[in-house]
């Protein structure tokens, strides 16, 4: 395919997204706000560029068609709907705007406690965002058959980055008050919703029915022709629980499902909307991870399936659908997820620097300014972060686990989000000393690691432990060498996490008050 008709129709879906927006906050000016249809289909961001891609090799792994992580959120929403809901309520007579600022207002009002949640989600975020980056500039350098960029000026993925960061700032910068709900942008990431499942369906029914004589013909090849799938179950357990955790831990997860809910009797109605959106979505999951393996096996990597598979039929109609549908869900996650994160870092860590010089500096109008120009280069610096991190891992194989990973991260959140909204009178430095060590051993048996090995690096503490202390290695963390990594991580985590809650509470540690700092919502 040629560069410039994909890169045209990309930008043409994008500028209908953005479209959809602008209607959307023509219609919140007359009351019309976002109805239980539009909320449910905009829980839909959770299906990122990985629903595209990486769920096809999780499928080929385990041979399941619903992914682990989306069975965890069918069961929180089924039968932990009533928690979402306190959640939706408290956060909103909180005023909060980000998870960041429920979590510490109802928690002592702790600017060290909001500090440091901003930092955690920015460490946890970014390797997902890494991913959405690494998705789209793979499948775009497959459909134009461009080779592996070696400069940084041919690198793809910076390209998408800067595009992705002035579509967010579109988006999400267009106003300086932040308590303001944005109808707009829901009702945009519901489109997409929609489009994208729309899109995975269709594909999914070319694969069984164009290239094969239906389900059951595919399936009886697979079962002939394919060696079984082989996958943990600790592993799987673990996706489960995380999935759970995500629709209140992930930031634009946070942002769409807790302070864009314009009615919190919408999360009961989500507990069969959004849950048919999954299995709907998830249906030709198992079918293209079977169909891939069948005509292309190990020439392309099983993420990349949904577009080779039209590609060698000879459909590249097909395969820029394919393309504008991983487009249209990794830019939704994008511009939400970057929106948040750049809100947290205006309200908890560059507002306390400088707000109190910007209220002396000017009148409102200048002091809007100042908000806006700083959740802007938010976003252009949270965004070229990703870029930089998924072009640190680009060699590595780990690179197609990373979703997971970054979904342990962030789900060392969710005692604390527990905490805000069930134990309000806990001590702040208690929830704030439990998350630090929890995510002090996910970057310890999972990110650092990682990291090393990308850059050629493996020191032998990895595999033995530090002092050839091997109780202590990250491979075999207090002798849990038999479970997977993510398992290790994220078990280890919360059991370091909630021990620290617990005796840290028990001694009745004082709350970390926050000592009159500013914030950006105090600036207007």
């Amino acid at each position: 395919m040629s560069m410039s008709l994909i890169v045209a129709a990309a930008l043409i879906w994008l500028g209908l997204l953005f479209l959809a927006a602008l209607v959307g906050e023509r219609r919140a000016r007359v009351g019309r706000l976002p109805g239980a249809w539009a909320y449910a289909l905009a829980l839909g961001v959770y299906c990122t560029s990985w629903t595209f891609y990486g769920t096809v090799t999780q499928a080929l792994r385990s041979g399941w068609w619903l992914p682990p992580t989306f069975v965890g959120t069918i069961v929180l929403f089924a039968f932990g709907w009533r928690f979402l809901r306190r959640l939706v309520r408290e956060a909103h007579a909180q005023n909060s705007t980000t998870l960041a600022d429920f979590v510490a207002a109802k928690l002592g009002k702790s600017s060290a406690l909001a500090a440091v949640i901003t930092g955690v989600m920015l460490l946890g975020t970014l390797p997902y965002l890494a991913l959405q980056l690494k998705a789209v500039s793979t499948s775009f350098d497959l459909l134009s058959v461009r080779k592996t960029p070696g400069s940084i000026v041919e690198d793809s993925a910076l390209w998408v980055a800067l595009v992705m960061a002035v579509f967010a700032i579109l988006f999400g910068t267009r106003r300086a008050t932040a308590s303001d709900r944005n109808p707009g942008l829901v009702l945009a990431v519901a489109f997409e919703s929609l489009f994208k499942l729309a899109a995975l369906l269709l594909i999914g029914v070319f694969v069984v029915f164009g290239l094969h004589d239906g389900p059951l013909d595919l399936a009886e090849k697979a079962r002939t022709q394919l060696p079984p799938a082989i996958g943990g179950r600790d592993g799987f357990l673990t996706l489960v629980m995380l999935g759970a955790v995500a629709m209140f831990t992930l930031p634009h997860q946070f942002h769409v499902g807790v302070i864009e809910c314009s009615d919190p009797a919408h999360v009961r109605g989500a507990r069969w909307r959004f849950s048919l959106f999954l299995a709907l979505i998830a249906l030709p999951t198992l079918p293209l991870a079977w169909a891939g393996a069948l005509a292309l096996g190990d020439t392309l990597p099983s993420d990349l399936y949904v577009l080779g598979l039209p590609l060698a039929a000879g459909q590249p109609g097909i395969a820029l659908l394919a393309f504008l549908g991983g487009l249209s869900a990794a830019t939704a996650m994008v511009v939400v997820a970057t929106l948040a994160l750049s809100l947290m870092l205006g309200n908890h860590w560059i507002a306390p620097l400088f707000g109190r010089t910007w209220a002396r500096g000017g009148g409102t109008e200048d002091l809007r300014g100042h908000v806006l120009t700083m959740r802007r280069v938010g976003i252009v610096v949270v965004l070229l972060m990703a870029w930089m991190y998924s072009r640190v891992l680009a060699s590595s194989d780990a690179l197609a686990d990373i979703g997971a990973q970054s979904f342990s991260a962030l789900a060392q959140m969710a005692p604390a989000v527990i905490a805000a909204l069930y134990l309000p009178s806990l001590p702040s430095r208690a929830v704030l000393f439990g998350l630090v060590g929890g995510v002090v051993v996910w970057t310890y048996v999972l990110l650092m690691p990682q990291v090393l090995l990308s850059l050629g690096m493996q020191p032998g503490w990895i595999e033995h432990g530090p002092f050839g202390i091997g109780w202590f290695s990250p491979t075999d963390l207090l002798g849990l060498g038999a479970l997977e990594a993510i398992t290790r991580a994220t078990l280890v985590g919360f059991a370091v996490n909630l021990a620290l809650i617990a005796l840290l509470a028990q001694r009745g540690s004082p709350p970390v008050l926050s000592g009159g700092d500013l914030a950006v919502d105090d600036l207007h």
